[in-house]
């Protein structure tokens, strides 16, 4: 089952591509492809580094991961 998250949308805010937000954030682009098209739930060390690159909370990422872990 696919995982919801909202970096498809904070990434065309800030106007970056896929491979500006891998490089970034310190991901193989194709592991960053795999999680925001929700293929693949990031690890916590992960999900943290896309949290501060986006400047938003975790849970404002992938809501339902934080329903599940509350």
């Amino acid at each position: 089952m696919k995982q919801k998250n909202r970096l498809r949308v904070l990434r065309a805010e800030k106007r970056w591509s896929q491979l500006d937000v891998a490089t970034r954030a310190k991901f193989k682009e194709y592991r960053y492809w795999r999680i925001e098209n929700g293929y693949e739930i990031p690890t916590d060390d992960e999900l943290d580094r896309l949290a501060r690159l986006f400047e938003v909370r975790a849970s404002e990422i992938f809501p339902t991961l934080s329903q599940v872990s509350a």
